[in-house]
């Protein structure tokens, strides 16, 4: 049987609750602070009730008292109750709530009400794409993101005045001169020479970790990953999601107790353990492995869409690391015939994600093979894989390159990091040491270089 869908039925709303919460407003003008955090101009149903509020926050905004006259007054300044009928109904919005104790619970039916018709309005997005797209995907990720938007608030509205986020930032920048908590500073990653090149790892930021094969970028990921978990910066401690597209969460395991415990990773692998090693994995697992909050995907061939939908539910996130964006898949598969384009829709919709779930996102990379043709086979943001719009959207991009070749172990043992681009600082690159026996990577000290023809950040 056919089915039909009737989005012509009035929409939810309550002029009653919209009527006291105004009304409160003109009893009580200090409440104004509550609603401008709470309330927008289009939670409000009628149109006049979007007037009058609108009004309440521009004279809330420009220190005017918000009193009957003066209201009156800005409304007609707009050209809009002029008449007598509207004069007589702001007194009537007092009046009415002049019996209300509880402006929260009026609020919140105002609330619901509007976000029950943002859900009426996304069904009837989804719908209208579902009969014109007929992608599974591309319909799935529009529904799980206006879903998502609803339950946590987030307004449909893409405009915003500048005075408004101005003052935002100055009470951001107040709040961070006062600050003890670390709370507004980058993540930091646990390398001492890494942290003082970049600061650490900021919110929202695509941070693209790339070279050739062998050289150690899931050894240098994880060890940043579990720093991260286990950094006691946090009260309670960021969760960490390392989503390994080409490793078993055991071999990843693997490396991070060898890194932890300083158990030679050869040992693990063959199972021969000593003494020494059983009591110090037993002491690392008691008190960090067993309650830490490190989460491991190793679903293949993910999506970035199949990623947002996991992330969503992790409490406390801190980090995202994906190891790596050669092996993954775009949403839509739209692409497919032409992998530069994939890889750029796959980017693009990653760095989406950090900004939406504001953490920083660590997304290794394979290098080209004509890196190691060249004569100075130093990496370049040219020499990222099937690199599309990478280094565009990427705010940080760092290469790791490491002779491991070298029959010197003190030159075998160092890797060296260039810092290739940095939206937020210079570009340059720093030397760590390399100890394969336990996949681990540690400082040296004053090796920080910024070389002839990198200079500042773009």
């Amino acid at each position: 049987m056919e089915q039909k869908y009737d989005f012509d039925r009035q929409l939810p709303h309550n002029i009653e609750a919209e009527q006291i919460v105004l009304g409160s407003v003109l009893l009580d003008p200090e409440s104004i602070g509550f609603l401008a955090e709470t309330l927008q101009v289009e939670h409000f149903y009628a149109k006049r009730h979007q007037l009058i509020f609108e009004a309440m926050l521009e004279m809330f905004d420009g220190g005017t008292p918000i009193e009957g006259v003066l209201l009156l007054s800005r409304l007609r300044e707009q050209g809009e109750f002029t008449s007598e009928d509207d004069s007589q109904y702001l007194y009537l919005l007092a009046e009415n709530a002049s019996s209300v104790k509880n402006i929260e619970y009026y609020t919140k039916i105002i609330s619901d009400s509007a976000n029950l018709r943002r859900v009426i309005e996304a069904c009837k997005d989804i719908t209208d794409l579902s009969f014109s797209n007929g992608d599974l995907a591309t319909v799935l990720g529009l529904a799980e993101q206006k879903f998502y938007d609803i339950s946590n608030g987030k307004q449909t509205v893409q405009l915003h005045k500048l005075g408004v986020v101005a003052k935002e930032e100055i009470n951001r920048l107040t709040e961070m001169e006062k600050d003890e908590t670390g709370k507004f500073a980058p993540i930091k990653v646990g390398i001492s020479d890494f942290d003082n090149f970049l600061g650490g790892l900021n919110n929202s930021d695509l941070f693209i970790l790339a070279a050739r094969p062998g050289v150690g970028k899931t050894s240098f990921a994880l060890n940043i990953a579990y720093n991260i978990a286990l950094s006691s910066q946090y009260n309670p401690r960021k969760s960490v999601v390392f989503f390994s597209l080409e490793m078993s969460k055991e071999q990843l395991v693997r490396r991070i107790i060898s890194t932890s415990c300083k158990i030679e990773s050869e040992k693990l692998r063959l199972g021969k353990l000593d003494a020494r090693d059983w009591d110090e994995l037993l002491r690392v697992w008691r008190a960090n492995l067993r309650d830490l909050n490190f989460f491991i995907d190793e679903t293949g061939n993910i999506t970035a869409l199949d990623m947002k939908s996991k992330l969503r539910k992790v409490p406390n996130l801190g980090l995202v690391v994906i190891d790596y964006l050669q092996l993954m898949s775009s949403a839509t598969g739209s692409a497919k015939d032409n992998r530069v384009q994939e890889i750029s829709a796959i980017t693009r919709s990653l760095k989406m994600m950090a900004k939406e779930l504001n953490v920083p996102v660590i997304l290794l990379s394979q290098l080209s093979r004509g890196i190691e043709k060249r004569e100075d086979p130093t990496p370049q943001l040219s020499d990222l894989r099937e690199s599309g719009s990478i280094e565009q959207d990427a705010d940080v991009v760092v290469f790791l390159a490491r002779d491991y070749y070298e029959k010197d172990a003190s030159k075998k043992n160092v890797c060296v990091v260039h810092i290739a681009k940095n939206r937020h600082g210079s570009v340059g690159k720093i030397t760590l040491n390399w100890d394969g026996r336990y996949t681990a990577f540690t400082a040296q000290a004053n090796n920080v270089t910024v070389p002839e023809g990198y200079g500042d950040a773009p």
